[in-house]
């Protein structure tokens, strides 16, 4: 496949009836870290443009990136870096193996299984587990930790290995990983197949609805091709057999949709599903005078961010940012910021630190406590991780400090 190829049809219904929604132009991709401020500036840039299917609703890039290019030798993203990440997983596996009546004869499989942080919290509950990941630093990490992790992606030929190596499975997961996918319908289709009959599916995706009325634009980047609501994904799912048990919303990662399936016999949506859909109708996600002003909102938010940050900049303030996740590249690109303005980055993944942010020149430094203590401004790009970062720099005694977090609308705060 070359290195990008251009999206004409919906994703989840084939319609060619795409409506455009946004046009953020050419981004680098978000983990494209580079290892010199150089090279960083060098960097390839890509579409980046949101669409809507008139037919289903769905939303979704109209570029989709190799991802060779994207996961393969430079995906530095680790699900165990952050507590609240941690604590959700544990909360979900217990919730799960209750649901689903599973136990210690039964195995678990992760799509997009990252480092393992998922399957461990079941592997503490005494479930087999198995892994499946495309990124070749978070599986070495993840089968290091002992959680058996095959390192290639998952399709239909490694739907095929894994049925004749461990058999069919009996519960299914993924989280976060749903949007990142070029051949989605593939993807659901095997899971389909993997799964034993009255065998569960559950995953969590970002809920765009939450997207849209937080104005979480940073989340769209070329990892995530789609851009899930429930409506099309029921739909989608009802039509290759799977019965939708539940779907449920949290707060994790700025807003999340989880969604539990069945395969049964007879195809069903339950009523608590149904109840969902209708509240889902009725809001923002299908009103389109709300869709075309996105873009203003977007940049009124940016020119506020600038505003704030080059107020500080020309009172000679040190200003640092906090967090170097994806999204953060679509901030900086969006508000004009650079390494004049921003001196560094202060991150708290080993495999980051070090690097460059792609277009920047600003460099990632590895968390340590006196890389703090000379900034005057905090500008927390990790903005989903805000209190688990309010708390690390409280525990540390960093003070007399100002912070920004840009999203959902600019906000400052003091410590």
């Amino acid at each position: 496949m070359n290195k990008s190829k251009k999206i004409d049809s919906c994703r989840l219904c084939d319609s060619k009836k795409l409506l455009k929604i946004i046009d953020f132009g050419r981004v680098p991709l978000g983990n494209n870290l580079s290892i010199s401020s150089e090279s960083s500036m060098r960097v390839d840039t890509y579409k980046l443009c949101l669409f809507r299917c008139n037919k289903c609703n769905h939303f979704q890039l109209n570029y989709e990136v190799s991802p060779d290019k994207l996961y393969a030798t430079n995906y530095t993203y680790l699900s165990g870096v952050a507590p609240s990440f941690i604590k959700h997983f544990d909360r979900y596996s217990k919730w799960i193996i209750k649901k689903c009546n599973l136990n210690s004869n039964n195995t678990v499989l992760d799509v997009g299984s990252n480092d393992g942080t998922c399957l461990n919290a079941f592997k503490n509950n005494n479930i087999n587990v198995l892994g499946i990941d495309p990124a070749s630093l978070p599986s070495k990490i993840a089968n290091k930790r002992g959680i058996n992790t095959l390192n290639k992606f998952f399709n239909r030929q490694s739907t095929e290995e894994i049925k004749k190596k461990y058999g069919q499975i009996d519960f299914i997961t993924s989280h976060n990983v749903l949007a990142h996918i070029g051949n989605i319908k593939e993807v659901f289709e095997s899971i389909f197949d993997l799964l034993k009959d009255r065998g569960y599916f559950c995953f969590e995706v970002g809920y765009f609805l939450k997207v849209l009325q937080k104005n979480y634009f940073d989340t769209i980047y070329h990892e995530h091709l789609d851009y899930h609501h429930a409506s099309p994904l029921v739909k989608y799912l009802l039509s290759i057999g799977f019965s939708i048990v539940s779907i449920t919303t949290n707060k994790i990662q700025g807003g999340t949709l989880r969604i539990l399936c069945k395969k049964n016999n007879i195809v069903r949506l339950y009523a608590q599903p149904k109840k969902f859909l209708v509240k889902e109708n009725n809001t923002v996600i299908n009103n389109f005078d709300f869709l075309t002003n996105w873009p203003n909102r977007i940049n009124q938010n940016m020119i506020q961010l600038n505003k704030v940050v080059m107020g500080y900049y020309k009172e000679k303030k040190n200003i640092v940012g906090y967090g170097a996740p994806t999204k953060a590249t679509l901030i900086l690109k969006m508000s004009k910021m650079s390494k004049n303005i921003i001196t560094k980055i202060i991150e708290d993944n080993d495999l980051k630190a070090g690097k460059y942010m792609p277009k920047t020149n600003i460099k990632i430094i590895k968390y340590k406590k006196n890389e703090l203590i000379s900034a005057d401004v905090i500008i927390i790009f990790a903005w989903n991780f805000f209190s688990d970062i309010i708390k690390k720099l409280k525990k540390e005694k960093i003070s007399k400090k100002i912070i920004i977090v840009p999203l959902p609308k600019v906000k400052i705060f003091y410590i």
